[in-house]
């Protein structure tokens, strides 16, 4: 492995720290990354102090740590015990962090189009808050259907960003926590959300939620890589034995160009088409190096980080090889029709040039996005609807009465893609 790939995940692990890319669990809460990695800008230049050398060998030193090959899957099969309805399959979501309908019915009028999905997550406290989701009442009679991003673990507070807890996901794994998710499922079901999509263990091929298989420095797994799959599975199996549950299952990377690690194939970590409804990625318009629109956009495709790097290649998916690529949304396409799953987006949308070096106001990004949820998109495709007042971070569409940043030609461009529906 190279010095400089690796200081480009390391610095993108740094900056992520910043991103205002945050989960809403509370009228003055919110579930944001932790100082894990370095806590504000003077940590950042304490690191640059320490200079080249240590950095040089959190990079190079030690060999490629390889993953297991845990659960390895046939394509294809397309068994799960996921519900249908009118209620799932492709369209708009709008996620806005205020646990609340009234901001996204004021979006679906200003667009003139209805918006499906809504979206909210689940307090990571301990497992009390996971069982008993405070934010049900105040949904409870929207016109969308709810993903629900459900911890797979406690964290201690709010957020699911957290250090891994390893007793406690060998828990999740082993079957013992199995009678909390029960309890879980059986809440939602008496609230009236029983068809509702959940999202297990969003985003664990980064380094920062208390499930991530990467570790803090990307250079390989942690040693609790393999309790993602068989907690996976456990939880489904509890929630799906309630009586009343019609929820459907998302398995949700994301992008590799945003976050990847050596040894981590995402095929190993894919739990079994009996226990995945959904596949899915996390997609953001910002991958750390400054780089033009088009550029940017084709290594989101391709799952690459900057440069061309990848830290693994998917495996060849029906023929298709994906040699020199990442797990991007081209990747995802191919993955999700071989598997006969629903493709969604459960977080897709705009970042500042001023974190992660963003394209803000992005027409390109916002149109070509458009075109492949369109294409390719069998579920939700949620957008991130939140931003820091700042500007710094993820960004907002400009809607009267509702959400505002400096991002008037990409609302535009939103608008036009989407007034009709997907």
């Amino acid at each position: 492995m190279t010095v400089i790939p690796c200081l480009h995940r390391i610095y993108f692990a740094l900056v992520r720290t910043f991103h205002s890319h945050t989960h809403k669990v509370g009228p003055n809460l919110s579930i944001k990354k932790p100082p894990r990695i370095t806590s504000g800008i003077r940590a950042l230049a304490a690191l640059a102090i320490a200079g080249a050398v240590t950095l040089t060998a959190a990079c190079s030193g030690g060999s490629t740590i390889s993953a297991a090959k845990l659960h390895p899957q046939g394509q294809g099969s397309g068994t799960s015990t996921g519900g249908t309805s009118s209620a799932f399959g492709p369209g708009l979501g709008l996620y806005d962090g205020k646990s609340s309908p009234s901001g996204i019915e004021t979006a679906g009028k200003w667009l003139g189009s209805p918006i499906k999905y809504a979206q909210d997550f689940i307090d990571a406290t301990d497992w009390a808050h996971i069982e008993q989701p405070y934010q049900l009442s105040n949904w409870k009679g929207s016109p969308f259907t709810m993903i629900w991003g459900v911890p797979m673990l406690p964290c201690g507070g709010p957020s699911t960003q957290c250090q891994t807890n390893v007793s406690d996901y060998d828990l999740v794994a082993s079957g013992g926590a199995d009678d909390h998710f029960k309890t879980l499922a059986q809440n939602l079901v008496s609230a009236g959300f029983g068809t509702s999509y959940i999202r297990l263990g969003w985003e664990m091929n980064a380094s920062d939620m208390a499930w991530a298989v990467c570790n803090q420095e990307g250079s390989g797994t942690n040693s609790w890589v393999k309790d993602f799959v068989p907690a996976f599975r456990n939880i489904v199996t509890s929630m799906r034995s309630v009586s009343g549950a019609n929820f459907k299952f998302i398995w949700n990377p994301i992008d590799t160009s945003s976050s990847s690690c050596p040894g981590v194939h995402m095929e190993d970590l894919y739990p079994g088409d009996k226990y995945v409804d959904v596949v899915a990625l996390d997609v953001y318009d910002g991958i750390a190096t400054p780089m033009s629109d088009a550029t940017r956009f084709s290594d989101l495709f391709n799952g690459t980080g900057s440069g061309g790097y990848v830290a693994e290649s998917p495996l060849s998916v029906n023929g298709q090889s994906f040699k020199g690529d990442g797990y991007g949304l081209k990747w995802l396409a191919a993955f999700g029709k071989a598997h006969n799953k629903e493709i969604s987006l459960p977080e897709w949308g705009l970042m500042s040039p001023n974190l992660n070096a963003g394209g803000g106001d992005d027409v390109y990004f916002m149109t070509k996005m458009a075109d492949w949820i369109k294409a390719n998109v069998t579920g939700p495709a949620v957008f991130w609807n939140q931003g820091a007042s700042s500007g710094n971070g993820t960004l907002p569409l400009n809607i009267p009465n509702y959400t505002s940043a400096a991002t008037p030609t990409a609302t535009a461009a939103f608008k036009s893609a989407f007034s009709a529906g997907i």
